[in-house]
Parts: C-alpha cells; structure tokens; sequence
C-alpha cells in the first residue's frame, strides 16, 4: 500500500501530461460546468479527451480501480518510495531521548517552523508564489526532532499559543502530522510530505476575504459567503500546484483534508477508499486540532474530549483503522494535557508511553495545589505510581494555569 496517494484500488492524483488511454478520470481540478466534459467521470478513450484535459486541468483525479488493469503497475511504481530513500531510512540510526532532553532543540525547531510558514502565507497573501524553500528545510528539522523525541515538539505545539490561529493552527497540523506518519512507519521521505503539507493545508485562506476568516460563527455566514470560504481547498492546491512540478502528494492533502470517510465532505463528497490515505490523516489531525485550540468563538475541548469525539466518529466522518493509529500515536491524553491525579497533584503530560493511560507527567502542582519547587517528572507507568491514575483533563486556565 503507498503512503501517499493509492491503495490499490482509490485514487491518485495525476498531471494532465502522465495521464493515458485507459486511464478513468474521476473528478477534475474545478467543478465539471467549468470544464469542456458533458459527463462527471469518464474513461479516457480519445486523443481528444487526453488534449482537452492537458488543456483544460493543472490536475486530475484518477481512479485506479476503473483504470484499464495494465495500468495497475503503474500506479504501484509511482506511488513506492525509491530504493535510495528505503536504504537511507534504513541506515539511519536514531537516538531515542527523553522529551525534555530534547527541549532546546525542538524549542527552536518551533519556532523556525512557525516562521517558515509565515513567510509562505504572507508571500501567498501578497499574490506571489510562496518559495517552499525554507519550509522544506523546516519540515527536516521537525522530521529529526519527531523521531528523537516525538512528544518534546508536541508539547510546544500545546503551550506555546501566541499569534494568529491560522500560523498556531499550521504548525500543529505539520508536527502532528509527522508524528501520526512517524507512528504509523512512514519513510522519510513521506514524513517530509506529511510536514509540509500540514503547514499548508489552509495556505487557500490567504485568498479569502479576512472578513470571512474573522465572522465568529460559521453560522454568521450567509450560503454564498460559506461557499467563497470553502474554495480555499480548490485555491490552496492551485497556489501549490503551481509553486512546484512533485507538489502531488501536498495537493492531495490540501484537496482532500475536509473530506469525509461517510463522504459528506467537501469538496469533491469523496468517500471511503477513495479519499487518499494522506488527506485522511489530514482531516483526522486538522479536526482534532481546532477542537482543543483557543479560538475567537466556541468552548474549547480538552485534548480527552476530543480523543473521545475523534473514537465516536469512526466509519463515520473519519476511517476507524486511522483513529486507532491516532489514538496509538498520541494516547487518551495526548501530550499537551492539563491533567489532575487521583493523588489531587496537577501536571501536564510531555510523553507518551506504552500505556495509552500511563503517560510521563510535569507536575505543576501538589496535591495541596501548590506550585512544585523543582522540575519534577513523573512516569505513571513506573511501579513507583502503580496506585495513581489520571482523574480527568482540565480545561486551560484550572488553577491558574493558562496555555
């Protein structure tokens, strides 16, 4: 099964030039009435149809499976990382750290990584093509620090909270996506896809009115005004599309990351195996993100609640085998939690371990509620805490804490 696009029997995403006669062409880059084609779908069966769509479309969706068989192949070999990339992954060895040895670093790795992206928005905003550059750079950087210490990057991502949503928003997406790929066995070279397309995933908001970004509520929009914000998909992977000819993979996500596993998504409805598995993981991190981020409008969740959302929507809005990689990759308390202990001691937990609810803890507070003097971890998992459990999640700002 490829990592990116295709599994076997969903759909890839092709240029206009690597299409052939066989090939059936599911959906287009923009709505089928702006196109020159009478039907939705269709097999490519004319050197007519291949002009018009080399014409027509910067990219298109293919359909593997009601694909002429021969193509099968080629599908496979376009979607399977290189041999160079499996023996560079292979080779590489990787020193497993505990998450606050590996602080300084993914401190500055944040904060590159937030800047990388803003550099790209902004130049988006200004009506240029944004320079993937520094952001693939970025993503590099990430990559390494996710597979020293997934977790020290992830508590970041919950704690340090200042700036514009849309950058806060970014950067989660970029670490979770590398660390969900990272769990799950992804290369190398798939972790720097999943990175850099989390950053920008909603690069297409750059070409909405600020207006719309800004209503409180979704509600607050009339249906034409609620429409104009959902083609920043369709813009976002147009501006990407045209920054670099290998944004294949990045354009899937940006297409595909509010689409539905029960197709009830936008924009194309796409559902089940036919939403790429990359777009997937896209909608899973991006929904679970804004549901625990602090935003202009709407109760924020905390990281349990929306563990439990995320497992309530299994074969429903989200396929069920990736929850439970999601749940495997980031716990019931995802790094980032503000916990309490059934000892009353409040804390907030910074790794992961082989217990979806026994992770390591930074104790803020002692069960008297007073601020603990030292830098003080906990492993829930150890025997030394065999008798103490995680009562509940609290909400941002409990006992003064704020983040």
């Amino acid at each position: 099964m490829a990592e990116e696009e295709f599994d076997g029997s969903g759909t890839m995403i092709l240029a206009p030039g690597d299409l052939k006669m066989g090939m059936h062409v599911s959906y287009l880059d923009r709505p089928w009435s702006d196109s020159p084609f009478p039907f939705q779908g269709f097999k490519i069966e004319t050197e007519a149809e291949l002009k018009k769509l080399k014409e027509t479309c910067e990219y298109v969706f293919v359909d593997a499976k009601n694909s002429d068989r021969n193509y099968q192949g080629y599908f496979e070999e376009r979607s399977r990382p290189s041999a160079a990339e499996e023996t560079r992954r292979d080779q590489e060895a990787v020193v497993l750290l505990p998450t606050e040895k590996e602080f300084p670093a993914a401190r500055a790795i944040h904060a590159e990584l937030r800047d990388a992206m803003i550099e790209c928005y902004n130049e988006s905003t200004a009506g240029r093509q944004p320079d993937l550059t520094r952001l693939e750079r970025s993503s590099r950087a990430v990559i390494d620090s996710v597979r020293r210490a997934p977790d020290a990057l992830l508590y970041f991502v919950r704690t340090q909270t200042e700036g514009d949503y849309i950058y806060r928003h970014g950067v989660a997406c970029a670490v979770m996506l590398c660390v969900l790929g990272h769990s799950m066995g992804k290369s190398v070279q798939s972790l720097k896809k999943l990175t850099m397309g989390g950053a920008l995933l909603d690069i297409g908001k750059t070409r909405v009115p600020g207006e719309l970004l800004n209503r409180p509520r979704a509600t607050q929009l009339t249906p034409g005004e609620l429409q104009q914000l959902k083609r920043h998909v369709e813009r976002g992977a147009e501006i990407i599309s045209q920054v670099t000819s290998e944004g294949g993979p990045l354009v899937t996500m940006i297409m595909s990351h509010h689409e539905r596993h029960n197709g009830s998504g936008y924009p194309r409805r796409l559902a089940g195996g036919h939403i790429p598995q990359f777009g997937q993981m896209a909608a899973i991190v991006d929904m679970f993100d804004a549901m625990i981020s602090e935003r202009c409008y709407g109760r924020r969740a905390t990281p349990y609640e929306a563990m439990r959302y995320m497992k309530a929507q299994r074969d429903q809005d989200f396929n069920a085998s990736l929850v439970k990689e999601f749940e495997k990759a980031f716990g019931s308390y995802p790094t980032g939690s503000l916990i309490q202990l059934s000892t009353g001691a409040v804390g907030i937990v910074i790794q992961q371990t082989g217990s979806r609810l026994q992770p390591r803890v930074y104790m803020l507070l002692d069960p008297l509620k007073n601020r603990e003097p030292e830098f003080k971890v906990i492993d829930l998992s150890s025997k030394a805490y065999r008798q103490t459990v995680i009562e509940k999640c609290l909400k941002p700002g409990s006992y003064g804490i704020d983040y």
